[in-house]
């Protein structure tokens, strides 16, 4: 029987000296402070007014509520723009009529689009420039934008004399009839690259082999590597693509179309 103890005492004394210590298991390193910035920048390019040119003559007076018939069959006027023209007839105190007995015809010559050279919008320098606002000096120092050039011409006729009484003609180009600066958000932000990376080496060292490998010895998770990324600029205000601008064509013939009929002297 005391043969018997010795021998368990012994063999414990054996499993426990041939149990190896283990290392302190690592833990996944904080991550640092990442940062988002959006910067806002603008792009300005010349504007021009409308061009506008109106001739009354004097012969036939133009008096309230005066009939006017329009006539605008060799035009693409639509059913939009049409309705502006008689709002702003009527704001002139003029009548609209369908028949041939009008005092006067409104005949609408000219409503055409047609593209015209590119407009250059270029940086404008913020109040407080960044390093940021430097490097994007260098590689976006301008834009290119579509442009869109609307005309607009048109004459009142006496009907009972045949006299031309009024004739005008206006235009004006997309960029200045939006006559805003072309505004773009860039996003700044920072990312980890090595996430992954970092947590598969915490893993790997964790597991009960390692870290009887590691017993005593001294191993430290890799570092996060962090990336400056600048994300594609968001735009978010004025027109420049082809699609963009060509949006602003009905606005922009309504426009001139108020312009004109506006400088209609009534007496």
């Amino acid at each position: 029987m005391r043969l018997f103890f010795c021998f368990i005492i012994l063999s414990f004394t054996f499993g426990c000296a041939s149990t190896k210590k283990l290392a302190p298991k690592l833990n996944i390193p904080a991550k640092p402070l990442l940062t988002k910035e959006v910067y806002q920048l603008s792009y300005t390019t010349e504007l021009d007014s409308a061009r506008i040119k109106s001739v009354q003559l004097p012969a036939h007076p133009i008096e309230k509520n005066n009939t006017v018939r329009i006539v605008s069959d060799k035009v693409g006027m639509t059913d939009t723009l049409k309705a502006h023209l008689i709002a702003a007839l009527n704001k002139k105190n003029l009548k609209i009529v369908t028949t041939s007995k009008a005092d006067y015809i409104l005949t609408i010559h000219q409503l055409d689009l047609e593209f015209g050279s590119e407009k250059t919008y270029t940086l404008n320098q913020p109040r407080k420039p960044h390093a940021f606002f430097t490097q994007l000096a260098q590689q976006v120092p301008s834009y290119q934008c579509t442009n869109i050039i609307a005309s607009v011409s048109m004459r009142l006729t006496h009907q009972a004399s045949s006299d031309v009484v009024w004739f005008a003609k206006s235009s004006i180009d997309s960029a200045s009839f939006q006559a805003i600066p072309l505004q773009l958000n860039y996003t700044k932000t920072e990312k980890i690259t090595n996430e992954h990376a970092v947590i598969a080496f915490i893993v790997k060292h964790n597991t009960e082999t390692a870290r009887k490998a590691r017993f005593n010895q001294n191993i430290t998770p890799p570092a996060y590597d962090v990336k400056t990324v600048i994300s594609q600029p968001t735009k978010i205000a004025g027109a420049c693509t082809e699609t963009e601008v060509s949006a602003l064509s009905s606005a922009m013939q309504t426009s001139l179309t108020n312009l004109l009929i506006d400088k209609i002297n009534i007496q």
